[in-house]
């Protein structure tokens, strides 16, 4: 099974591991191929001006509705490769207002399975 980890785009580099799209639009600078998994793009939410605690609470409600799709292609993901994989998306942590759904997406991960997925700095 392949480890997970959490980045930016702008901080992926082909030795952490094969790069996930998590976001509804890709980067236009990242030229390595991305590994794709809409179910748990931020649909309807990005760009969507809603404080932290909504937006969180509509995005984690969408994993649960989703949960046994999202984990069985978690599951897929994680057998189809052989080094890890890290869930990318364009948000900045560094910046004390992020908002970012790849964190909430690694929380809910690590509550439904017990896996722990570092964030890459």
């Amino acid at each position: 099974m392949a480890e997970l980890a959490t980045a930016s785009y702008r901080l992926w580099r082909p030795d952490l591991g094969f790069p996930v799209r998590t976001s509804i639009g890709p980067p236009r600078f990242l030229q390595a191929p991305l590994v794709e998994w809409p179910t748990v793009y931020p649909w309807g939410l990005f760009g969507a001006d809603l404080d932290h605690d909504i937006y969180r609470r509509r995005y984690r409600h969408r994993l649960h509705r989703n949960t046994p799709k999202v984990l069985a292609e978690l599951a897929d993901l994680q057998a189809g490769y052989d080094a890890p994989l890290v869930l990318l998306c364009h948000c900045d942590l560094s910046k004390p207002d992020a908002r970012c759904h790849r964190t909430m997406l690694a929380e809910w991960i690590t509550q439904k399975t017990g896996e722990e997925i570092r964030e890459v700095e």
